[in-house]
């Protein structure tokens, strides 16, 4: 028979079990205990804090995962495709249930000798040949057209001399 209402004592062991790394999956086969559907569906109704137990039992399953991770890349015995298959199916797991923690940091940085810079100030175009402000002035046209809220080329080479630019002319 399974298990459909809530059991404190059950929702311990089954918190329990998944600390220590076995599936919810492979806990619900066991003989009287929930299906996966109950259990998650205590943990969404907070059964007795039982949601926060099951959250933190499930960051535990995970840190389990990282540990096995270790275990299987040194596992001389494995095939390295099985064992490259093991380690990415688990990788890829953690890094969609807990990317703050496992998941690929993309960091935007520059070179030590040329570091981005954000640039809130505005530059002067004086140094500029006529070549080049032309082709800037094009370069923010078709940027423009290409800008949901902003405004079109059309509409930027109309501007009125005395109307603010993006660009001030200074030949």
């Amino acid at each position: 028979m399974t298990a459909t209402n809530y059991d404190r004592e059950l929702a311990d062991i089954i918190c329990s079990r998944m600390a220590e790394g076995e599936s919810l999956r492979a806990i619900c086969r066991t003989p009287g205990f929930p299906s996966e559907g109950t259990v998650r569906g205590w943990a969404v109704r907070d059964h007795d804090n039982f949601g926060e137990r099951y959250r933190a039992a499930r960051l535990l399953l995970v840190e389990f995962w990282a540990d096995q991770i270790i275990d299987i890349a040194d596992e001389p015995d494995l095939d390295p495709r099985d064992r490259q298959v093991r380690v990415h199916t688990r990788q890829w797991l953690m890094s969609k249930l807990f990317p703050r923690r496992w998941g690929t940091k993309v960091e935007l940085s520059g070179d030590p000798e040329n570091p981005l810079q954000v640039l809130h100030k505005e530059v002067s175009v004086s140094p500029l040949t006529n070549a080049q402000i032309d082709a800037l002035m094009v370069f923010c046209g078709r940027m423009l057209e290409h800008e949901p809220n902003g405004i079109g080329t059309e509409e930027y080479q109309a501007l009125e001399p005395g109307a603010p630019a993006l660009i001030k002319d200074q030949r």
